[in-house]
């Protein structure tokens, strides 16, 4: 026997077919905050390693600190979190020129490179709805040597 009314039929391919449609349009949007994030991550190292390079050739330089603000800052501006402040890991290397590691107090010359290492642990949206703590570190490196006189 043939069924005439379909009445109601689409409702319930509609409720099928919805869920999935969420899903990946959700997915979308978490990847692609994912991947900007990680080019955030990118430009924080660059701008550390620029202004490492450039702060070391100043007499005022004196440590760290200076650097490790302009990267948690330009994260700050920059990073799409939905958490109140973004953990970042810093990490700073400065590599010495070989010529001049036997010098007492070396200086930062002509081949001297810097490097700057950022670490964003990213949390994502979907999975921290539902109380799991899903967390992938997004790191970034970026290693400038010192080419002329500034």
């Amino acid at each position: 026997m043939i069924i005439k009314d379909q009445k109601g039929a689409a409702i319930v391919e509609f409720a099928i077919v919805v869920p999935l449609l969420v899903l990946l349009l959700i997915g979308t949007i978490e990847f692609g905050i994912l991947c900007y994030n990680k080019q955030v991550i990118t430009n924080a190292s660059r701008e550390g390693a620029r202004a490492g390079i450039i702060a070391f050739g100043r007499s005022s330089f004196s440590d760290n600190n200076e650097i490790i603000n302009i990267v948690k800052n330009y994260c700050k501006n920059h990073l799409i979190t939905f958490s109140s402040s973004p953990d970042i890991d810093l990490d700073l290397n400065i590599t010495l020129d070989p010529d001049n590691r036997t010098n007492t107090n070396p200086s930062f010359t002509f081949g001297s490179s810097f490097k700057v290492s950022v670490t964003y642990n990213y949390d994502f949206l979907v999975p921290s709805l539902f109380g799991q703590d899903d967390i992938l570190p997004i790191s970034a490196a970026t290693m400038m040597r010192r080419e002329g006189s500034v």
